[in-house]
């Protein structure tokens, strides 16, 4: 008996020291890599201003695209370590919070809202409407040039993710890696994306999968 509870603090031990270790690499890669890789990636948007040769301009364009969707893989990541994979985090919180960390340095005027049952989405789908959820409003804070933001997600039979601004339209310079990674994910669950030119301006980003 006395070996079994000492066995079981042992356990809940490295248990313990394993979440401290994901917490700390957690928190290095938010606070230093990020960071960083934010701060290159508005230096080269700077520099694409005073880039003259439409060749270059495109490829750096591009290579700011790249650093953008590695920021969101990063973060992606430290979601991951922070909740594990049975962690049980409301998927309603972690929007909220995905959300509010893209605009909060952004002027634009945004409108969050969520209804049905969120909550009760399995892993593997909630990182798949996550995904949506970050690179829909990440071009809309970054292309747009927006005054307002609307986000709507709903789970019903399906959950739809609706992202519209009233901004400039998608430019062409913008990269579709992500556009067609977050398509593949949708095709994966059975759904789809689809990024539209409403009549009155703007840009409507639709992704939706089926939750049956």
């Amino acid at each position: 008996m006395l070996a079994l509870e000492r066995a079981e603090i042992q356990t809940a031990r490295r248990e313990l020291e394993l979440l401290a270790d994901r917490d700390r690499i957690a928190r290095d890669l938010h606070d230093h890599v990020i960071q960083r890789l934010f701060a290159v990636g508005l230096a080269m948007e700077s520099t694409l201003g005073l880039v003259k040769t439409p060749s270059i301009n495109d490829r750096l364009s591009d290579h700011v695209d790249q650093v953008y969707e590695v920021i969101q893989e990063i973060r992606t990541a430290i979601f991951d370590l922070q909740t594990g994979p049975d962690d049980g985090s409301q998927l309603r919180t972690v929007l909220h919070q995905v959300i509010t960390d893209l605009t909060a340095d952004s002027p634009i005027k945004t409108t969050v809202r969520m209804s049905g049952p969120l909550d009760t989405i399995g892993p593997r789908f909630a990182q798949h409407l996550e995904a949506a959820v970050r690179e829909s409003v990440s071009n809309a804070v970054r292309h747009s040039r927006a005054t307002t933001l609307m986000i709507t997600i709903c789970a019903d039979d399906d959950v739809v993710v609706d992202v519209t601004d009233d901004g400039i339209g998608m430019p062409v310079t913008v990269g579709r890696s992500g556009l067609h990674n977050l398509r593949a994910r949708a095709q994966t669950v059975g759904g789809s994306c689809t990024v539209e030119s409403p009549d009155e301006g703007g840009t409507r980003f639709i992704w939706s999968a089926p939750l049956s």
